[in-house]
């Protein structure tokens, strides 16, 4: 699907699967930031190719999912934070990440459906959430490993060991914060990130030695 920008005239090209069907939902222009509410239309011999947003019809904003696109080669971001987003989001933003911020656990996992994001940052507390509770990590958990491998999840809560790798272990995260050490995350991301790129290339070229890729 085609559509443009009724701001700044920019085309953006979507992959139809990624737009739910029969819902509303918006995504932001990545040249003017406008915001553009689309749906995906039935399938018909007459849909034209490229549409504009004035065209389509909404649903009630209760429906609504937000949806993300970047440009090609853009890293993305995805902050799950009722009290530290500014500080996260600040952080990524220095790292050129595109951040996206999630505002419930429902809009978290909706997004994360349809986006693939290179990073997610959760907070255990996100949406009146406990550490034995979080709706996201009970989405991201049992996500096959063929995808899972491709985003980086980074656990913060007030009681873990930053860099404790068990900890990260035990729940299927990649990194693990304690919140105290947010003056430091910038520097925090940039070196786990770093070292897991770092092994999954090692991974990989294991892999295509072996025959298996």
């Amino acid at each position: 699907m085609e559509i443009t920008c009724n701001s700044c005239g920019k085309k953006i090209h979507i992959p139809e699967e990624k737009i739910p069907q029969g819902r509303a939902v918006s995504i932001i222009c990545p040249q003017c930031k406008n915001k553009i509410a689309i749906e995906q239309p039935s399938p018909s011999p007459t849909t034209p190719a490229a549409i504009s947003p004035s065209s389509v019809q909404l649903q009630p904003p209760e429906d609504e999912v937000s949806l993300d696109f970047s440009e090609e080669g853009q890293r993305t971001a995805l902050v799950c934070d009722n009290k530290n987003k500014d500080a996260v989001k600040s952080a990524l933003n220095e790292l050129d990440y595109k951040v996206s911020t999630a505002s419930s656990s429902e809009d978290a996992i909706n997004r994360m459906r349809f986006t693939l994001y290179d990073i997610v940052i959760l907070s255990e507390e996100f949406d009146n959430s406990t550490p034995e509770n979080t709706t996201v990590l009970q989405f991201l958990q049992p996500m096959p490993m063929s995808l899972r491998r491709k985003i980086f999840f980074a656990l913060m809560g007030n009681n873990f060991r930053t860099f404790d790798n068990m900890s990260a272990f035990v729940k299927s995260a990649n990194l693990v914060i304690n919140i105290k050490d947010l003056p430091n995350l910038k520097n925090i991301i940039k070196k786990s990130v770093a070292d897991n790129d770092k092994f999954y290339k090692v991974f990989k070229e294991s892999l295509r030695e072996a025959g298996k890729v």
